[in-house]
């Protein structure tokens, strides 16, 4: 029964994504006749993933781009990429790029203003150096809490948008706990495990380093690190016995209170375009107007956007094309 709902509710939304009406995608999938095996099992934990939000908070527009994208467009578009190096090296390619051409990136360096003038746009830094920076153009590309306080014109608009959080949680172990490189975890608090001694075996470490991933996790804001702790080592056995014999070496966890805007219904009336009224100031961000919702894709997507509006040419990468029955319905 579970399978045959979610083929249904699949066939439903071939034909086109779903319209913003107001009501949630968990209405939705109630008036679709989901059971609640097909809700829990399987479009919950695509979707608070994806989104970083419940059910009940996610916009049916995008929910159903996410299904249709990934799933019944294009068998490619499912795929998934895990890094194998650490962000930081991985992030480090963009810094050598723009370096090697002449730009600068510069590191722990506030900027308090942005003043557009006649001949460009002057940034204030802070810190108490006193310096600014003529640029011809600027894009702010910062979350969208910080851009309300830069650009103050956005700032009623940007209010209106509400934040979810993600919690990482990250664990050492004195030895292998297993040898998956990642799982999905079902009907428990904790979401995601990736197993960074298998991912990343050039660290050379020992034992086992896992993070696990709780998106949208309000539960977990009002708990304290140790709590927070217990509860992943705890629910971690329930999948993997080899814990309860392992010692936990040490443990960091990470809140990102504001990680993204929510996707609820009706909220895309309070996303701005990466073009603002002034002509030398851009945005750019997953939370800006990019027709996707608070994803990794659509915050590349806002850069492309936001590159196309100040260089006045195109620079977005096409979708990837239908294939299958999905030709039939694009």
């Amino acid at each position: 029964p579970d399978k045959v709902a979610i083929a249904r509710g699949l066939a439903a939304m071939m034909r086109r994504p779903l319209a913003d009406d107001g009501n949630s995608f968990l209405q939705w999938l109630r008036e679709h006749g989901q059971t609640e095996g097909a809700i829990h099992r399987f479009w919950e934990p695509v979707l608070v993933s994806a989104l970083n939000e419940e059910l009940d908070r996610c916009s049916a527009r995008y929910a159903s781009l996410v299904f249709r994208d990934s799933f019944l467009k294009s068998a490619d578009a499912g795929k998934m990429g895990v890094p194998s190096v650490p962000l930081t090296e991985l992030y480090s390619k963009a810094r050598s790029y723009i370096e090697a051409r002449g730009g600068s990136v510069r590191l722990r360096t506030v900027v308090e203003q942005v003043a557009p003038h006649a001949d460009g746009v002057t940034l204030t830094l802070g810190s108490g150096s006193g310096e600014a920076v003529a640029a011809d153009a600027v894009i702010v590309a910062t979350p969208w809490l910080a851009a309300g306080k830069l650009l103050p014109a956005l700032q009623s608009r940007l209010s209106r948008l509400e934040s979810s959080s993600i919690t990482g949680i990250h664990l050492w172990f004195d030895r292998r706990i297993t040898e998956l490189p990642h799982a999905v975890l079902l009907d428990r608090t904790i979401q995601w495990m990736f197993h960074k001694s298998v991912l990343q075996p050039g660290r050379g470490q020992s034992g086992s380093y896992v993070e696990v991933v709780v998106s949208a996790s309000k539960k977990l804001i009002d708990l304290s690190r140790q709590e927070i702790i217990d509860l992943a080592v705890k629910e971690l056995a329930e999948f993997f016995p080899a814990v309860c014999d392992a010692r936990l070496e040490k443990a960091t966890v990470v809140k990102e209170l504001h990680a993204t805007y929510s996707v609820l219904p009706g909220g895309d009336a309070f996303r701005p375009k990466q073009a603002t009224a002034d002509p030398r100031i851009f945005i750019a961000g997953d939370w800006t107007e990019t027709g996707w919702p608070a994803t990794m894709e659509g915050a590349v997507r806002s850069g492309y956007l936001a590159a196309e509006a100040v260089a006045d040419r195109s620079f977005m990468v096409p979708d990837l094309p239908a294939q299958g029955v999905m030709r039939w319905f694009g």
